[in-house]
Order: structure tokens, then sequence, then C-alpha cells
């Protein structure tokens, strides 16, 4: 999986300056498109899943189908979210491997390792908040519960060590992290569905 994405740098030192052919960089630039649309889908889908972002809700009861997020009425019964999850993760993730393909390589790990980085320290920022600011505050300190004020400290701390981690520690850390971040965002999906599955 990792080879295609790495096949346009490998071709083109292979060949000591020749230029490389246009069914080799169409090829290399599918195979970024296509891993890159898979790892983009599966986690935008669990962040809409978490934020509760469908693209459309549908009431099968009723045969009803509403723009974006929308709460039953008396005798509408329960709502679908998951159709507008999906309609809405695919665009999203086809703009994600669409800008992947147009990027170069070294921004592309750069990119990848500072989109990881966040992923870990944005939910640790809000558990940080809550524990030591929501617990101890003696103030109402409700708004620090917001996933947008834990956002701050993730960004800048993702900011930070992708500036500092050395180029070649990210590129060595980035073929690792295509199998690890897809299937951390499934662990976080199947958790926050769990009380559908232990009923």
């Amino acid at each position: 999986m990792t080879q295609t994405l790495d096949a346009g740098e490998r071709f083109s030192s292979r060949a000591m300056g020749a230029p490389t052919s246009t069914a080799q960089t169409r090829a290399s630039a599918f195979g970024t498109f296509a891993i890159t649309f898979g790892i983009a889908f599966t986690l935008l889908y669990t962040v809409y899943e978490r934020l509760n972002w469908p693209l459309f809700t549908w009431q099968p009861q009723v045969g009803k189908m509403y723009f974006w997020l929308h709460r039953p009425l008396s005798g509408e019964g329960p709502p679908m979210y998951w159709y507008g999850w999906i309609a809405l993760s695919v665009p999203s993730a086809l703009l994600v491997a669409w800008i992947a393909t147009i990027v170069p390589g070294q921004a592309l790990r750069r990119a990848t390792f500072f989109c990881c980085v966040l992923a870990a320290l944005w939910p640790a920022s809000l558990e940080a908040l809550r524990i030591f600011i929501v617990d101890f505050a003696t103030f109402d300190a409700d708004f620090l519960n917001s996933v947008w004020v834990a956002a701050i400290p993730g960004l800048a701390g993702a900011a930070a060590i992708s500036y500092f981690v050395p180029a070649r520690l990210a590129q060595r850390l980035w073929t690792g992290w295509l199998l690890i971040v897809p299937i951390g965002g499934l662990v976080v999906l199947g958790y926050s569905l769990q009380q559908y599955f232990v009923r």
C-alpha cells in the first residue's frame, strides 16, 4: 500500500534523471488518490458522526427527507442520520484525496504527520481541560466542555510538534500511520456506537 504512494519517487530515483512515463505518473497519482480517499472517508465519517453533522436526515416512517440535522417531530418515528453522514463524507473525502494528488510528496507527509498529531492532541486537550479546569474551577466553566475550545491547544500543540520534528522522522512515521489512524478512527466510532450493540 505504501509502495504505491512512494512509487513516483522511486521511479524517478531509479531512472537517474530519465523522464518518468505518463503511465507511471498516473498510476502513482491514482494510488495516492485511492489510499487517501479510503483513509479520509473513514476519519471524516467518524468526525461527522461524533459531531452529528449529517448532510440530510431521512425519516423513513413518513418518507420525508430534511436538509442537515432534523430532530423528529411527533409521529415521525426515529430519524436515520447515517445516510447523511455518508453523503457528506464522500465529497469531503474526494476533495481531500484530490488535494493529496496535487500536493508534493514532502508536503503530503508533513500534512499527514500534522493531522495525526492533531487527532491525538485534540481529545487529550479536551480531557485535560475537563480534569484540570472544569473540576477545579470556582466559576461556571461549562463552556470549556466544548470540543471547539479544546481545538485551540490541540492545533497549537500539533503545529509546534510538526514544526520541530525532523522531516526524516515524519517520513518514517508517515507510512506506519497510514494504517493506524483509520483503525483508530473506527475504534472511536465503534466505542461511540456501542450503546446500540449492547442492548
